[in-house]
């Protein structure tokens, strides 16, 4: 019997956590569409935890963010979390939703697998938007407008906005290339 409570005590542990996973919210794209970033890690399966960092002056704004829009970052409880500056989103949502929905399957990129450079982020936020049949002319010229006015930027995105989007292209032709074999 005690061994019956014990292990009832151990799956309710262990649920705890994944309940407060799949309360994770969700992210509107610029369809309409409400989309959750699922996610695998050390045999759990759930969602990326999303936080909408909202703050009253810039100093209050998460550090985590740094001179970034979003990031992913891992939580004390070893989960991926989603950090979006809600008040950025805010004012540039409605001008610039193709940016929008690239930034957001960036860092679910990044959460689904930790290891993966930028560059590889944003190959698979393209391939994302692509399949879900956001990438058109317009949105394509909105991306690569925005990485191209990008001129300094570390190293692990190529050293400025137009490698960057330059190398993305590349990962996506060479993607492309793959799938066609």
């Amino acid at each position: 019997m005690n061994l019956f409570f014990l292990a009832l005590l151990r799956l309710t542990i262990f649920s705890m956590p994944l309940s407060a996973f799949s309360m994770a919210s969700a992210f509107t794209l610029s369809n309409g569409e409400e989309v959750q970033c699922p996610v695998t890690r050390n045999g759990f399966s759930g969602f990326a935890t999303e936080i909408w960092n909202t703050y009253a002056t810039p100093t209050d704004r998460n550090p985590e963010l740094g001179r970034a829009v979003a990031v992913m970052r891992i939580d004390t409880n070893d989960w991926p979390t989603i950090i979006i500056d809600a008040q950025a989103h805010q004012r540039t949502a409605k001008g610039t939703p193709a940016q929008w929905d690239f930034v957001y399957f960036h860092e679910c990129a990044h959460a689904q697998k930790p290891a993966l450079s930028e560059i590889g982020a944003n190959c698979s936020a393209y391939f994302d938007m692509d399949s879900r049949g956001l990438m058109s002319f317009y949105s394509f010229k909105e991306l690569e407008s925005a990485h191209l006015g990008m001129m300094n930027l570390p190293m692990e995105y190529g050293g400025s906005g137009p490698q960057f989007w330059h190398q993305t292209l590349q990962c996506v032709r060479k993607g492309r290339e793959d799938n066609l074999k």
